[in-house]
């Protein structure tokens, strides 16, 4: 909950909304049933927001789920002249009625005084009146303020939705299926962190959506290839590219004395960049190397220089030796950097990831720790799109590895992370669970949303029942960054982004309009 709380200027009753229904059965302080009024001008829907009067006080929640019936067509009804009648006359239809079960969110007067959510105690009584709230308390309780920047609108209102840009720093999920709005929410959310407030986000674009995007933060967008200058590796990194075997502990001891006399004559200036894969490989052969590693076969040298010869061919792509050095340079404060990933494959994606993400949270370390003498200068939000494909469920990766730290070290150090995905139980669960805050837009995968609800201790089993029937660009949204759940229409990002789908039809019709397309097919029109 941010500290900057919302005002409850203006608001002499935050009970005094349209009556909406009432609350029937058994009643607790979490949850109720409620029957809606059929003569009420309220629209009963999921994420409609209410209010009821209990010996505490007013009380807010939301309506996660609703259902219609009519106690003369019970669903075991099997004689079709007896739905002819009831449907036939007016008066009978009449016995219709709409039931929907709120969550009571907290007491609304600690709330407009000071943000604080405070649960009820004291369960709602059968009979209690239940009232929509007004949209000037959704305002005051939504509103935004400093650190804080608008997502879009509850649904079904023009009261704006804004999220804690600080509590991104706990991280985030954006999940839905394909063509529900993902890019979208990123795109929205990345123009308003970095045009709005000058904050430095990277996106680690797989497939070059938003590399071309233009007006997303004017002159604050720095676009950089999937490039890692070999220097920069690790020994570490350059074991687990060449995927020595845990093993092969003979064959780790050559390549890291060899790495560390290459390392050595380039830190000395002696030896330039780009020989210092190629130095490495000469001194694997080096007799000094060789005494230092204790005299090893030379099958177990030749083993080494072999997957040294993989690195350079799996990953030449990415392996670039007059790429930048500093971070800085490649990952600018106060600007979206967007790492194109598009011409590389999962194996260079997922070496190019990993290693600025290790290099982000190593950086930021040392700027705290060295009281901002040296390491990254900026806190930073780093986005995975595709992340089950680099953060997956069933695979070990190296981006698997350094996301999992980042998710559990990086709220300290100020490096924030959000997964993108389509394919929500694709998702590694450790590194899933640990994502405080959660986007959810249309997903209609049974066993998805089931994932998604075992890792999010705030989307309930009614809430999750939303999910199919959100339209694209609705999404449930809940975590740190939201001052209460809530289901939001996200804004329109005004850049275009390459996430849409592709108009099929115009491309046919104007290669058409080229000439040519009518004489190919003539022949075939004419077959028997």
């Amino acid at each position: 909950m941010s500290s900057e709380a919302p005002s409850g200027g203006g608001l002499l009753d935050p009970c005094s909304g349209p009556h909406a229904g009432w609350v029937v059965g058994e009643s607790t302080p979490v949850s109720s049933v409620v029957l809606f009024d059929r003569d009420s001008k309220v629209t009963p829907a999921s994420g409609l927001y209410v209010t009821v009067e209990t010996g505490e006080g007013c009380v807010l929640g939301i309506v996660e789920w609703v259902s219609s019936g009519n106690t003369l067509l019970p669903e075991d009804v099997t004689d079709s002249d007896e739905v002819k009648s009831v449907t036939r006359y007016r008066e009978l239809l009449g016995r219709s009625y709409t039931r929907g079960r709120v969550r009571w969110l907290t007491l609304t007067a600690p709330l407009l005084a000071g943000g604080k959510i405070r649960s009820p105690r004291e369960p709602p009584r059968p009979g209690s009146e239940v009232r929509a709230a007004t949209p000037s308390l959704l305002d005051s309780v939504f509103r935004g303020g400093r650190g804080w920047v608008r997502l879009g609108r509850l649904r079904g209102t023009d009261v704006a939705f804004h999220v804690s840009v600080n509590q991104l720093f706990r991280h985030l999920a954006v999940l839905a299926v394909t063509g529900g709005g993902k890019s979208n929410t990123v795109c929205v959310l990345a123009q308003r962190i970095v045009g709005d407030l000058g904050g430095t986000m990277v996106i680690f674009d797989v497939h070059g959506e938003y590399a071309s995007a233009r007006g997303l933060a004017p002159g604050r967008v720095n676009v950089q290839t999937a490039k890692i200058n070999p220097v920069t590796l690790t020994l570490d990194e350059i074991l687990r590219l060449a995927r020595f075997p845990e093993h092969a502990i003979v064959q780790e001891r050559i390549l890291r004395k060899a790495w560390e006399k290459a390392m050595s004559e380039y830190l000395q200036g002696s030896l330039p960049a780009t020989k210092f894969l190629s130095r490495i490989e000469e001194l694997a052969r080096s007799p000094q190397v060789k005494r230092d590693a204790g005299y090893p076969r030379d099958e177990q040298v030749l083993g080494v220089l072999s997957k040294l010869e993989d690195v350079r061919s799996i990953y030449g792509d990415v392996l670039d030796p007059n790429y930048f050095t500093r971070l800085e340079d490649i990952i600018k404060p106060g600007k979206l950097t967007v790492i194109d990933l598009s011409e590389v494959d999962e194996n260079g994606a997922d070496a190019v990831v990993s290693h600025y993400l290790r290099l982000l949270l190593m950086e930021r370390k040392r700027w705290r720790r060295s009281g901002g003498s040296a390491g990254y200068p900026s806190p930073v939000i780093a986005v995975i799109e595709e992340a089950h494909v680099l953060v997956p469920r069933e695979e070990d990766t190296l981006t698997k590895r350094w996301a999992a730290r980042v998710a559990r070290e990086g709220r300290k150090f100020g490096v924030g992370l959000a997964l993108v995905s389509q394919r929500p139980k694709g998702l590694d669960p450790d590194v899933l669970s640990q994502t405080n805050n959660k986007i959810i837009l249309r997903i209609v995968e049974p066993s998805d949303i089931r994932y998604v609800q075992a890792a999010s201790e705030q989307l309930s089993e009614d809430l999750a029942s939303v999910l199919p029937a959100l339209s694209p660009g609705e999404a449930v949204v809940i975590g740190s960054i939201a001052r209460l759940p809530a289901i939001v229409q996200v804004d329109k990002c005004p850049a275009e982004t390459g996430g849409t789908d592709i108009d099929a039809v115009g491309e046919w019709a104007r290669l058409a309009s080229q000439g040519g397309g009518e004489e190919d097919l003539s022949g075939l029109l004419s077959l028997e």
